[in-house]
């Protein structure tokens, strides 16, 4: 198994490259040529408003140990470029934006104690975790069993991968099991065509087609052939496509929707690290997400990045397998 697929199916946060490439290429074709395209690692939503302030709950903020309240901060850790959930503010500044910053401070807002994040080396996000480094980790990490052994997660979102057309050109395409037959592309080494091949053994069982997958060395080639005609679908990883569509009204593509899988294929859940010694700011975190939920901040949170369709409707704790 190539290092790329493995790091996708074995439950690791998505391949930094792999996905960073998906974005780049959307960009590339939705938006044209641009010096500093936002997706790439640098800037926010081009179309969104910043989310308001949310105010602080006092119950919650008893939940919180009394070392970080008398810090008067929560210090998280993260790994910036990896659109849409952490992003750099600009070209050549460490001010952070994304999905995860801004779910982020509205759970320090909603806690009374702020959460601020530095940009830290990836390989040594766990391992500073445990020892002490920092307080939390936020960086787009999927809950695995393995990790459950050392960290704790609250998870906030669940997110797979998605198919992208033509608008007004599906033909048809409506769920994964629709694509047998059907020419689909996909970035080689990427979870998509791990996906693809494992549909294919549906279609046989079928007695349908197989899916004709057309892998490429670069996501850009994919999209290139979605928007030729070369192929009919192309499958990528949903809160990626989400956000790269969400930066460009006038794209010519669109996700498909199915309604049996919301929150895309193959789906995992993806949470904030905490510290397994530090269960009362795990509970206190948690309940704060589970209010952003409930008032509604988190949704606007997830629209403001085209990120809906990763939503969850109640955050849970070491879900792995959920």
């Amino acid at each position: 198994m190539s290092p790329v697929i493995h790091a996708a199916v074995s439950g690791g946060r998505r391949s930094r490259r792999t996905t960073r490439a998906v974005v780049i290429a959307v960009l590339a074709l939705t938006l044209g040529a641009c010096a500093n395209p936002p997706v790439s690692g640098s800037g926010g939503p081009a179309t969104a408003s910043p989310v308001p302030p949310v105010e602080a709950d006092p119950r919650l903020q008893a939940l919180v140990p009394a070392t970080y309240r008398t810090a008067g901060r929560i210090h998280v850790a993260t790994n910036a470029p990896y659109a849409p959930y952490e992003m750099f503010a600009s070209t050549g500044t460490k001010d952070l934006t994304g999905l995860e910053i801004d779910l982020g401070k509205a759970v320090g807002q909603k806690l009374g104690v702020p959460f601020v994040f530095s940009q830290q080396p990836y390989d040594g996000l766990f391992p500073g975790l445990q020892a002490g480094k920092y307080d939390l980790l936020m960086a787009a990490f999927f809950d695995t069993k393995e990790r459950e052994k050392t960290v704790d997660f609250v998870d906030y979102s669940r997110s797979g991968s998605a198919l992208l057309v033509l608008k007004g050109k599906a033909d048809g395409i409506r769920t994964l099991s629709d694509l047998c037959g059907v020419q689909v592309a996909a970035q080689k080494g990427s979870a998509q065509v791990v996906l693809l091949q494992q549909q294919n053994a549906a279609c046989a069982k079928s007695g349908k087609p197989a899916v004709q997958v057309k892998m490429f060395p670069q996501f850009s080639d994919a999209q290139l052939a979605l928007k030729t005609g070369t192929v009919t679908v192309v499958a990528g990883d949903l809160p990626t496509l989400g956000y790269a569509l969400r930066q460009d009204p006038a794209s010519p593509f669109e996700i498909v929707k199915d309604p049996k899988a919301p929150n895309g294929y193959q789906s995992s859940l993806t949470g904030i690290g905490v510290p397994k010694r530090q269960p009362k700011l795990r509970e206190a975190i948690r309940r704060a997400v589970q209010e952003l939920i409930d008032d509604g901040t988190y949704g606007r949170i997830l629209r403001r990045y085209g990120a809906s369709g990763i939503a969850v409707d109640k955050a849970v704790v070491n879900q792995a397998q959920g």
